[in-house]
C-alpha cells in the first residue's frame, strides 16, 4: 500500500512539473521573457489558487451552518470574487475572447474591486488586488498561446499537498533562472533549510505578531507560521481567527515578490495577512509607538545597494541598504521580542553609519549569538560572505553580556551556483549548542561584551581556533578566505571613497 501511495504522489509530482513546463515553453515560443513568464505565471497561480481557497471558505460555511442548524444568508459566505470575473467562469471562453475580457475587463476590474463591489469597500483583500493587479500586467498576445497555458495551469490543485510542495520547489528554480538571467538587484532570496534555523532560534508562538520588512516569496513569514502552528497544536476559534488575520505582517517593495509571498501565504492557510507593497525605507518612522512593535522579527533585507540620496528619517544616515534595514529592524522590535537577520560581513566591521549601529545594536539590545555562514550560501544570486544575528530586547532592559560565535562551514550543500545536496551539515550542531551556549575547540566560542567594546564593537566572526596559515588547510578553506578578505579590502575601499566624498563636498 506505502508504494502504491508513493507510486501516485511521483506521479502527480511529474504532472505538476510537465504542466508548468508546458506553460513556460508555450511562452518561451511566443518571445515572452524569463522574468515576465514568471510573472505571468505568478498571477495566473493567484487567481487559480484565490478561486479554490474561496470554496474552500464556502464550503466551511456551509458545513458551519448545517452543524449549528441554521442555513440562513448569514451564514453563508460571501465571496470576493463572484460572476464572470471567477476562474471557472472566464478560462472557459474560447482564445481569443478569454485574451480580450482579461486586459479588457478582468484587469480593470481587479484593479478598482472596492469601487465596483460596495460591500468589498475597506476590505483588506480588495486593497491587495488593487495593488498586485495595479503593478503586474498579461505579457501574453496571442490568445491561442494564452488559452494554452491558462489550461496547463488549470490541471494544478492548490489545496493538494504535493501540488503545492512541488510548485514551490519550482517557483525556487524559475527564480533562480531569473535571477541568472536578470539579476534581482540586491534581492537575494533565503534558503529554507536557513531560514528553518533562524526561525528554530527565536521561536514563534501563538500570540507573537511576526514581521518581516522585505519579505520577498514569503519564505520567512510561511516558516514562522507553520512554527506557530505545530506549537500551538489545537486552536479555538479565537485563535485561529488571530493566527490568521493578526499574526503574520510584512512589507515588501517589489510586485513580483509580493504577488508570490502573498500566493504563498494564502495557500498555507493565512490568507488575510497583512502584507504592504510599500518601500519599507521610506515609510520608516523613528518614532514607531510601541504597540505598533512586532515580537518577532525575521530578514534577509537586501544588501550591497547605495540609495542615490541618504534618507533623513533615520537617526544614522547612510546610503547602504544593510545598515537601514538593520535600524529598522531594531527600531520595530517590541520588549520582549526576539530578531534574526541575515547581514553582510561588512556591516560587522565598517566604521562610519555601521559602527553607530553597532554600538547601539550592543549597548541598548541583547546580541546574543552570531552565525557566521560560508561565502556561497546564497548562490546563484551571490557569492558574499554573510552573517545572521541573533538579538533580542528583553523585558527587563538587560543588554549584551556574552555573544555565542558559530563558524559554518557546512550548510549541507555544495557552496557552488548548482548546490548540490551534500552529507555532513553543521546546523544541527549550531541549532544543539546555541541553546546551551555550548562551545568547542573547532568552530563555537563567546565573546565578553567587554572585549567587543576595547575592540571597537567590531563584531567579525574571527575563530579563535582556527590554524595558522603556516598550517595545513583544506584547498576550499583558503580560497573561501581569500574571498572573504577580498570582499572586507572592497567594504573598506568604499568606505573610503565616501569619506573622501564627504571631504570634497
Amino acid at each position: 500500500m506505502a508504494d502504491l501511495f508513493s507510486d501516485t504522489v511521483d506521479h502527480r509530482r511529474a504532472e505538476v512539473k510537465q504542466a508548468v513546463k508546458s506553460a513556460a515553453d508555450g511562452m518561451r515560443a511566443e518571445g515572452v521573457q524569463p522574468r515576465d513568464y514568471v510573472e505571468q505565471l505568478s498571477w495566473l497561480f493567484f487567481l487559480k489558487a484565490f478561486e479554490e481557497a474561496e470554496n474552500a471558505r464556502e464550503e466551511e460555511a456551509a458545513f458551519s451552518a448545517a452543524f449549528e442548524g441554521d442555513g440562513g444568508p448569514a451564514h453563508a459566505y460571501a465571496r470576493i470574487l463572484q460572476g464572470e470575473v471567477r476562474w471557472p467562469e472566464w478560462t472557459k471562453r474560447k482564445p481569443d475572447d478569454m485574451l480580450a475580457f482579461v486586459n479588457g475587463e478582468l484587469f480593470p476590474h481587479l484593479r478598482s474591486l472596492a469601487e465596483k463591489e460596495p460591500r468589498l469597500q475597506g476590505d483588506p483583500l480588495a486593497e491587495r488586488f488593487r495593488r498586485i493587479f495595479s503593478e503586474v500586467k498579461n505579457h501574453q498576445s496571442k490568445g491561442s498561446s494564452f488559452a494554452r497555458v491558462v489550461e496547463q495551469v488549470d490541471r494544478l490543485s492548490f489545496s493538494s499537498e504535493t501540488d503545492v510542495d512541488t510548485l514551490s520547489e519550482i517557483y525556487e528554480r524559475l527564480l533562480q533562472d531569473v535571477a541568472q538571467v536578470s539579476g534581482y538587484a540586491g534581492e537575494f532570496y533565503t534558503p529554507r533549510h536557513i531560514i528553518r534555523a533562524m526561525v528554530q532560534v527565536v521561536k514563534p508562538r501563538l500570540g507573537d505578531r511576526v514581521y518581516d520588512p522585505c519579505f520577498g516569496s514569503g519564505g520567512f513569514l510561511f516558516e514562522a507560521a507553520a512554527a506557530i502552528r505545530e506549537h500551538a497544536g489545537m486552536m479555538s476559534g479565537d485563535d485561529l481567527e488571530r493566527f490568521r488575520s493578526r499574526t503574520v505582517f510584512g512589507r515588501e517593495l517589489g510586485a513580483l515578490p509580493y504577488l508570490i509571498g502573498t500566493m504563498n501565504l494564502i495557500l498555507h492557510g493565512i490568507p488575510r495577512a497583512q502584507l504592504e507593497l510599500v518601500n519599507t525605507l521610506e515609510v520608516h518612522d523613528e518614532a514607531l509607538p510601541e504597540k505598533a512593535k512586532y515580537d518577532v522579527v525575521l530578514a534577509n533585507p537586501p544588501y550591497g545597494g547605495m540609495l542615490a540620496e541618504t534618507p533623513r528619517n533615520f537617526n544614522v544616515p547612510s546610503k547602504a541598504t544593510e545598515t537601514l534595514f538593520l535600524q529598522h529592524i531594531m527600531k520595530s522590535l517590541a520588549r520582549g521580542g526576539r530578531a534574526a537577520v541575515v547581514v553582510p560581513e561588512g556591516v560587522l566591521f565598517r566604521h562610519g553609519p555601521d559602527l553607530k549601529v553597532r554600538r547601539r545594536l550592543v549597548d541598548e539590545f541583547r546580541l546574543h549569538a552570531v552565525l557566521s555562514l560560508p561565502a556561497g550560501v546564497f548562490l546563484p544570486y551571490t557569492g558574499v560572505k554573510t552573517n545572521v544575528l541573533f538579538f533580542d530586547r528583553p523585558e527587563d532592559g538587560r543588554t549584551t553580556g556574552e555573544v555565542f560565535y558559530y563558524e559554518l562551514e557546512n550548510d549541507g550543500f555544495e557552496l557552488k551556483t548548482t548546490r548540490k545536496p551534500q552529507p555532513g551539515s553543521q546546523l544541527p550542531d549550531f541549532l544543539a549548542r546555541v541553546e546551551k551556549r555550548e562551545t568547542d575547540e573547532e568552530r563555537a566560542w563567546t565573546v565578553s561584551v567587554e572585549d567587543i567594546r576595547k575592540n571597537g564593537y567590531d563584531l567579525s566572526a574571527r575563530n579563535p581556533h582556527r590554524q595558522t596559515l603556516d598550517e595545513h588547510v583544506p584547498a576550499h578553506k583558503l580560497v573561501s578566505e581569500i574571498k572573504t578578505r577580498e570582499e572586507r579590502i572592497l567594504d573598506l575601499l568604499g568606505e573610503l571613497e565616501e569619506l573622501l566624498e564627504g571631504g570634497e563636498a
